[in-house]
């Protein structure tokens, strides 16, 4: 059909911007006709169905089924109808994107995601209905927003059925569910229940955890034998840094027969946390949220076993817990219990030189920089630094310092013993843990698991640096923890979850500043984050940052950052009044931040902006604690 456009209105709804398409519908950010907010209206695409009328059936369905729900991990239905030919359903509307997008993200993240889907699978089985079509592109992820953690919602049940219906959905040839992620009941035609959604479920954990999928195949014909004929790749061959007792749980989960997996989606999701903290060369602590190893009921008491489950998992603080880890995360030191002695326990020796330097992580808006130096048992050799946005939008800063413990013979570990806190802003939101092991990674990067963080993955800076073209990698070895690790799209996770890419100055740019080469930080940005560029200019300019950026009227302070030896030069328009302009899409307001002469770094000029704020803002509330080093 023909695309609708900014500003038409369908039923009431008036159309703001187009989200995506599916395949039973186009979804577009639509203003409420009667309400102050914005709504996810689906709209069926007419021209592609045509005389189809499952197709119709289906669409209506969608909106039949999901209309009784009432689950905090369900997108919910507000209404549908018909209009100027077209049906439409008008849903919840999550800021956010979908989980097909998420990569790289940490391990606990996946698996948090995956037992908030499994929870909403277990509350739509529990009404007898079956979705389908779990994959990645059918998670919403909800960003955090006024307190309220990250969420992940279940959307899209448009092939959703009721258990006990049977009707040509089944037959084979009319396989509605995304191959790569469809049960093998369903790729052979054979009746379907609630464990074909827990192995879609599985599917769809393997890729969050791995970015890869579960089977290699790439053709439907190809799908239908892996999911019937193929065992599940072993999850700890693709990832060596999850434990292998994963592989066990993710078998299971898998079977070719349903009646060999786990009783609930709820209890494979339990089963992975276990799993994943019990890395079989430590003795690992598990976090409080974590439960007793379930016992494996025969087939005949599985259904009876499924209503403690969902007991154990709502009547306690557990996926409470799992929903605030977001904010706990971010501001953890180190994480969990090692046991020490026994005939296992390695003497104690030297950092190996292949550990020693600094290493970065992102997750999220969560910056992780940690640096290691050179020492022997009880000498401090590690010190960590976190920063990060909490939901309420504030920022904070924690530093944690820790000393070795000990070197186990094998080389590729290092024993870090319990850490202190060093420094936090707020002081509440910076908690220091127990010992925690940093492993060497066969690709060069190191990992480090936590009974808070999870599993962070951290790559050396000189590697991050290294990752850039020749003419950017002067910007990316001096500020490494701002423009981050480019990847093979083009685009770096920086500072604070910025996306930075390289864009030299052109046509419509600072004619002053032609000839630099530049990284932009945010430069599309439209959810208020700070934009940021660094420009180089290869040695120090020769003109003020006044006459570079400002036309020659700027005005000039001075302030002293922890990175910086000397002071920093700040520029802005002569006309600013760095306390009270904000920023705003008519007007920006911009800081350009100079190094001190002799700074290495005074070959380079830090350009900044922040929406809706002023520049007094700007310093304070970031480049004060942004990394400048």
């Amino acid at each position: 059909m023909t695309e609708l456009r900014p500003g038409e209105v369908i039923a009431g709804y008036v159309i703001a911007r187009r989200i995506g398409a599916g395949g039973s519908g186009v979804v577009y950010a639509a203003r409420h006709p009667r309400l102050p907010r914005l709504t996810a209206l689906k709209i069926l695409k007419l021209d592609e169905v045509g005389s189809d009328d499952e197709m119709w059936r289906r669409f209506e369905r969608e909106a039949d089924i999901a209309a009784h729900f009432d689950h905090p991990n369900i997108v919910q239905i507000f209404d549908r109808g018909a209009a100027d030919q077209l049906f439409w359903i008008s849903m919840q509307y999550i800021e956010g994107v979908d989980a097909a997008a998420l990569h790289g993200i940490s391990s606990e993240r996946a698996l948090r995601i995956a037992a908030e889907i499994a929870a909403a699978l277990d509350y739509a089985h529990g009404k007898r209905v079956l979705h389908r079509d779990v994959k990645p592109s059918n998670i919403l992820i909800a960003a955090p927003d006024d307190g309220r953690p990250e969420r992940a919602l279940l959307t899209d049940f448009g092939i959703a059925r009721l258990r006990d219906e049977t009707t040509r959905l089944t037959h084979p040839g009319n396989i509605s569910a995304t191959f790569a992620f469809a049960s093998p009941e369903q790729v052979s035609g054979k009746p379907v229940g609630p464990g074909s959604d827990q192995y879609s479920l599985a599917c769809t954990l393997f890729v969050l955890l791995t970015d890869h999928r579960p089977f290699r195949a790439d053709n439907p014909l190809g799908w239908v034998h892996a999911h019937t004929q193929e065992s599940p790749l072993r999850i700890s061959e693709i990832a060596p840094a999850l434990p292998a007792a994963l592989d066990e749980v993710f078998d299971r989960a898998m079977a070719k027969d349903p009646e060999d997996r786990y009783p609930s989606c709820l209890e494979f999701a339990e089963a992975a946390w276990q799993a994943y903290y019990s890395d079989p060369a430590l003795a690992v602590t598990a976090p409080a949220r974590l439960l007793a190893q379930p016992v494996r009921p025969t087939r005949s008491a599985r259904s009876a076993s499924r209503k403690p489950v969902w007991q154990r998992l709502f009547r306690t603080p557990v996926l409470i817990g799992l929903a605030v880890a977001a904010v706990a995360v971010a501001a953890a030191g180190v994480g969990f219990a090692f046991h020490h002695g026994g005939a296992g326990a390695a003497a104690a020796g030297a950092v190996p030189d292949r550990f020693v330097g600094t290493w970065l992580a992102t997750e999220g808006q969560t910056n992780y920089r940690l640096t290691v130096a050179q020492g022997r048992a009880g000498d401090p050799v590690l010190s960590n630094r976190v920063d990060g946005v909490l939901p309420s939008g504030s920022p904070f800063h924690c530093e944690f310092s820790a000393p070795l413990d000990q070197v186990p013979s094998t080389g590729d570990r290092l024993i870090i013993g319990t850490s202190e806190i060093v420094a936090g802003d707020p002081a509440n939101a910076c908690r220091a843990n127990g010992p925690t092991t940093l492993t060497l990674l066969p690709d060069g990067r190191v990992s480090r698991k936590t009974d808070v963080s999870g599993l962070i993955t951290y790559t050396n800076a000189d590697a991050a640096a290294a990752s850039w073209d020749r003419d950017h990698a002067a910007i990316a070895r001096a500020f490494p923890s701002l423009v981050g690790q480019l990847a093979a799209n083009g685009t770096a996770i920086g500072w604070q979850g910025a996306a930075c890419r390289p864009r030299d100055p052109g046509p419509g740019d600072v004619a002053t500043a032609q000839g630099a080469h530049r990284i932009l930080c945010n430069g599309d940005d439209t959810t208020g984050q700070v934009h940021f560029d660094v420009f180089d200019f290869d040695t120090r300019p020769s003109q003020s940052a006044a006459a570079l950026f400002f036309a020659g009227s700027g005005r000039s302070s001075a302030i002293t950052h922890p990175d910086v030896a000397g002071a920093l030069s700040i520029t802005t328009g002569a006309d600013i009044d760095s306390g009270l302009t904000q920023d705003t899409e008519q007007r920006h307001v911009l800081a350009a931040v100079s190094f001190p002469d002799g700074d290495p770094r005074s070959r380079f000029v830090l350009v900044l902006r922040w929406p809706a704020h002023t520049v007094d803002s700007v310093l304070s509330q970031w480049l004060e604690r942004a990394p400048l080093k």
